[in-house]
């Protein structure tokens, strides 16, 4: 069965996971990716951990059911190359630093004048315009600059990341959103799209009701007492006897279900039935909440409230992710077998769709696997190609 974007051709010049990841999930649904790399030194990302039998599965992890060439955009042959790469593609996408492209002699106005219906995303920290244009950025510089890092303090005030790259992956699923609308206004227009897509602005739109409180109330961050929800309680990551459950009971549904479980005395005062009375008293109820969660185990607690109906769930590991049946039923992890390094997990794709379900996953391309199959399709000789691989044109 054909993949949602069969048809279309999507080159992928990016690095550093925000370019690949979009590109990976129309390469998910059907498109045609390829990973243009450096001819002779390829994606910096092949040199970065993790490693398994000194392999990198760093680009695997972001490059699944791509084809890939090389290319030299430095050599005037190389860029004869790319042109007619440009000539047959339907998307680009890039993350460079803002004016690398123009550099190279590819700015979104060169590109069109090859390819009038190209579409073309550019993915940087704080977008092609503005004061902060020019300043590198990495997703912790955009996450403390979002104010991600201030609102998930440490209690002390100390501000804590995310974790994972979620400015990058955020940016990521924006920008192929902007791609797919923009090649359907292509259909009604002909014409193709440029898109300046900054993680920065892409983070402050995740900020919720953040915004409007700290406009309209003066809220700031970096001051909450406690790692729970500030606006209910009991909404918090607690302590078991063997390890962490996070459960949300501050409605007042779920606490009305919650409170009778515990038989605590405290809990169950009749006043407490409201959250505005619980808000009052919000140390005495966290720290009472936290005081019961101590008598049971992780396991006990997620029984007890799931029976009854309570949102909660264990502090998963990765380890007990991976050993997670229903990881594998929804195919949150997908199995590929990488040359060196054998089969390993990397994250599914989480689109489900009922009468276009994704087909299987093909391990991202070796460094300039494709590069005869792809460049042959575009017109080249078998000698033209043995020339530019000699001159380290491709």
């Amino acid at each position: 069965m054909s993949g949602i974007f069969e048809g279309i051709r999507v080159l992928d010049l990016g690095r550093f996971i925000s370019a690949p990841f979009g590109s990976q999930l129309m390469a998910d649904l059907g498109a045609d990716v390829i990973k243009v790399e450096r001819a002779g030194k390829g994606d910096d990302g092949r040199r970065l951990g993790p490693f398994h039998n000194g392999v990198s599965l760093y680009v695997p992890t972001f490059s699944r059911n791509k084809r890939g060439v090389t290319v030299n955009f430095r050599s005037d042959e190389g860029k004869r190359v790319f042109r007619e790469l440009v000539r047959s593609a339907d998307v680009i996408y890039e993350n460079f630093r803002p004016g690398t492209m123009a550099k190279m002699g590819f700015s979104y106005d060169e590109v069109q004048k090859i390819n009038p219906r190209i579409i073309m995303v550019s993915i940087s920290g704080f977008g092609q315009e503005g004061k902060y244009r020019d300043r590198a950025a990495f997703n912790d510089v955009v996450t403390a600059m979002s104010c991600f890092m201030s609102l998930n303090n440490l209690p002390d005030g100390t501000p804590m990341g995310t974790g994972v790259p979620a400015a990058d992956h955020i940016a990521g699923l924006y920008a192929s959103f902007a791609v797919a609308a923009a090649l359907y206004d292509r259909q009604r227009t002909g014409k193709g799209q440029y898109i300046d897509m900054a993680m920065m602005d892409c983070m402050i739109s995740f900020l919720e009701t953040s915004i409007p409180n700290a406009s309209a109330n003066g809220f700031n961050s970096g001051h909450r007492k406690h790692t729970g929800d500030p606006l209910t309680v009991p909404t918090n990551t607690f302590r078991t006897k063997d390890g962490y459950v996070n459960i949300h009971a501050g409605t007042d549904p779920n606490y009305r279900n919650f409170a009778p479980l515990t038989k605590d005395p405290v809990l169950n005062d009749p006043k407490y039935q409201k959250v505005e009375a619980r808000m009052q008293d919000y140390d005495l109820i966290n720290d009472t909440t936290a005081k019961w969660f101590l008598t049971v185990t992780c396991e006990e607690a997620e029984k007890m409230l799931s029976d009854a109906g309570i949102p909660v769930a264990i502090v998963y590991d990765l380890q007990r992710l991976l050993h997670d049946s229903n990881t594998y039923d929804r195919h949150q992890v997908v199995m590929m077998d990488i040359p060196g390094a054998g089969e390993v997990g990397f994250p599914g794709n989480p689109i489900k769709m009922r009468t276009r379900p994704l087909g299987p996953n093909h391990r991202a391309p070796m460094m300039g696997e494709h590069n005869q199959e792809i460049y042959t399709s575009l017109g080249f000789t078998e000698e033209e190609l043995k020339t530019l691989q000699a001159n380290g044109d491709i």
